[in-house]
């Protein structure tokens, strides 16, 4: 398995893979978690799909197994920031009171999104592409300065990404999500990779 990361300066150099992922993401956020989100009948973007987005894409024999996305925390621009911060300052509809009261917007912290894994592979399978995933995100962050990422997950994560050598712990409260899973925003810290 490999890993590569996109940006839309990159998108065109790496054949199908950005599409690819972008299939996977309606597969498994639209039509098997029913996500109003949106979507054609293909694929599955949103407002944080911008080109300042880079995409870490994990691969095996050109099939993409795992994918995922991450965003700078300092950007904000036409009323938009970043999906954490701008649930926060209720710009989004549907989405829970994180209870958070400072959220970072500077140039060393990255929001990571979309962790996704192709749903046909084995439970161990996804697991593994998962993993690998996320380490790659957190060593492309770190290449573009970053020293820490945040996201938005179950709080069970941060005992599984501390556990691969992603130190994290949550920096808010644990609360109820839309769907009615539980939900927090971690830090992963990358000083020590």
């Amino acid at each position: 398995m490999q890993s590569t990361c996109l940006s839309f300066e990159t998108i065109h150099k790496h054949g199908d893979l950005w599409l690819q992922h972008l299939k996977l993401r309606k597969a498994l956020f639209v039509d098997q978690m029913g996500w109003k989100i949106p979507h054609n009948n293909l694929i599955e973007w949103d407002e944080y799909d911008t080109g300042n987005t880079r995409y870490v894409i994990s691969h095996k024999h050109d099939k993409v197994v795992a994918a995922s996305r991450f965003n700078p925390c300092n950007h904000d621009a036409c009323g938009r920031s970043y999906m954490i911060r701008d649930a926060q300052l209720g710009r989004l509809s549907n989405f829970p009171n994180l209870k958070i009261d400072a959220l970072p917007t500077d140039a060393v912290t990255y929001e990571a999104t979309r962790f996704t894994t192709d749903p046909l592979l084995s439970k161990h399978d996804r697991s593994r592409a998962l993993e690998h995933n996320a380490l790659c995100l957190a060593a492309a962050a770190q290449e573009l300065g970053a020293s820490r990422l945040i996201a938005l997950m179950h709080p069970g994560f941060a005992r599984w990404l501390s556990r691969i050598g992603l130190p994290t712990h949550p920096i808010g409260p644990t609360v109820e999500g839309i769907d009615g899973d539980k939900i927090c925003v971690l830090e992963m810290s990358l000083k020590n990779l």
